[in-house]
């Protein structure tokens, strides 16, 4: 819905979960600082959205996911997964409790395989609804993003916390869907835009003339990255399950859900392979990079780049063994043994105010 004004800022764009997406405007380096320093626009229609409502439809999702879905109050999300009968991560989602409904916010890639899954595991007094096709999600990232948002809304900003979100009054935009989380994919502050797409456009370019900097899907990699956030089908994905993701602060064993006998199952056993983070003063890892330990390959990298705030290589990847903060490891890289650290995530942390 926005690809023409994408075309207007000379984006490059690159094919990512079924859609034409813009990979950068400028330059990776120079979005991804924009977002670090100041603030960054994303266009991420291409999430899918899904609409739970019924009197059963808190009791649905708790069957289906990990987390306390009961435990929230409605303007609360909580960051969880749906899991198939293995424990393996079929998709992470963002779980949104309204005052009657649930909404859901999926990987493009998956809306469709989840929306199928819910629909397989649906019982009665519960409705769904994939909203996807009519909505448009703007993300706006960076510490400047409440000052520049502000204006555009009636309600207060800074009394939204993170992970908490509003129906907004939106100035002067008059969507006939409107929802305001303080959520995002960046290790920074930030809101997430929900709303009706016919007003995209104005939306969009409002937000710019304000002074956010458009960014594409390469520094959405290179942020997600240093704050050791999962993408799915690198870090987490159906065969992978959260305790192997490092995802276990996810999960909540007083609960029933699916999945959850494969995962205690796997406690119990121990763990198949291990997420490890690490860093490189040489050479930038790629994906499908062996990892070296003591002479042995031990995994394989499953995300890695080069950190233009901390200016080296990073990168994520699963290991047989438990690799611990400090320990020396090396990445093969084009047919080189290059020396690298295993270090505790996330690599970037921002600081609070």
């Amino acid at each position: 819905m926005l690809y023409d004004e994408h075309k207007k800022l000379n984006a490059r764009f690159t094919e990512f979960g079924g859609w034409e997406m813009p990979v950068f405007y400028s330059s990776i380096i120079d979005e991804h600082n924009a977002v670090r320093n100041k603030a960054g626009i994303f266009d991420t229609s291409h999430m899918g959205e899904i609409l739970i409502s019924g009197p059963g439809a808190v009791n649905f999702l708790e069957k289906l996911v990990p987390a306390r879905v009961a435990a929230l109050a409605p303007g609360q999300a909580r960051y969880s997964m749906l899991l198939n009968e293995n424990g393996g991560i079929i998709d992470d989602i963002i779980i949104y409790r309204r005052e009657k409904d649930i909404l859901l916010i999926v990987n493009a890639s998956n809306a469709g395989k989840d929306f199928e899954w819910l629909k397989k595991n649906i019982t009665q007094s519960v409705s769904l609804e994939n909203l996807s096709a009519g909505l448009c999600l703007l993300a706006l990232q960076g510490p400047e993003a409440e000052k520049l948002l502000q204006p555009f809304v009636k309600q207060d900003l800074s009394k939204i916390k993170y992970f908490n979100f509003i129906t907004p009054d939106f100035v002067p935009f008059k969507p006939e869907f409107a929802f305001l989380a303080r959520t995002g994919y960046t290790g920074e502050d930030g809101f997430e835009l929900l709303f009706s797409k016919e007003c995209a456009v104005q939306v969009w370019q409002a937000l710019l003339k304000a002074g956010a900097k458009p960014c594409g899907l390469g520094c959405r990699d290179t942020l997600r990255l240093e704050a050791c956030m999962p993408l799915h089908g690198h870090e987490i994905d159906e065969a992978t399950t959260p305790l192997e993701a490092g995802l276990s602060w996810a999960v909540s064993f007083d609960k029933d859900f699916i999945g959850k006998p494969a995962l205690v199952k796997e406690k119990n056993e121990g763990l198949k392979k291990y997420l490890a983070a690490f860093s490189m003063s040489g050479g930038i890892p790629r994906g499908n990079c062996d990892i070296i330990y003591r002479g042995e390959k031990t995994g394989s990298v499953v995300s890695g780049t080069f950190s233009p705030t901390l200016k080296k290589g990073i990168g994520m990847g699963f290991s047989a063994k438990r690799l611990e903060p400090g320990e020396k490891i090396e990445i093969l890289i084009h047919g080189q043994k290059k020396p690298a650290e295993v270090v505790k995530k996330p690599f970037y942390k921002r600081i609070k105010n």
